[in-house]
């Protein structure tokens, strides 16, 4: 089991927490829930083995983790998740479809979406 990731993101005064997390070799999926106000509102299980083959290194586990987590991130940041609840039991197919990207982002990536949220974040935190 590799370490997870937990990080918060806020969108128009609204924080997100995002938690990502390998369940295990004998529990094949990388689980990402995002929390608003305490509560779940998007929870995407993936299996690994379906997308990475039956033995992925450890490395390709925590790379596929990192992406899965900063994918959803991305949308929070990007005020994507404003609607969203997850109901019981729900989760994402193997091999999601990409998330429509806000106006003007097409040409960001996912490292310039999360630059972009931790600048307004400092900005936010000194006012």
């Amino acid at each position: 089991m590799i370490p997870g990731f937990n990080s918060s993101v806020i969108h128009a005064g609204t924080e997100y927490h995002v938690q990502t997390e390998d369940l295990g070799d004998k529990n094949p999926y990388i689980l990402t829930l995002v929390y608003r106000g305490g509560a779940i509102i998007l929870r995407e299980k993936v299996n690994y083995h379906d997308a990475l083959g039956e033995r992925p290194t450890t490395a390709q586990v925590r790379a596929f983790m990192d992406e899965q987590h900063r994918r959803l991130m991305g949308r929070a940041a990007a005020g994507l998740l404003a609607d969203a609840v997850a109901g019981p039991g729900s989760s994402a197919p193997p091999h999601p479809p990409p998330s429509p990207a806000p106006p003007g982002a097409a040409e960001q990536t996912v490292d310039e979406l999360i630059a972009a949220y931790l600048r307004r974040r400092k900005a936010h935190k000194s006012s």
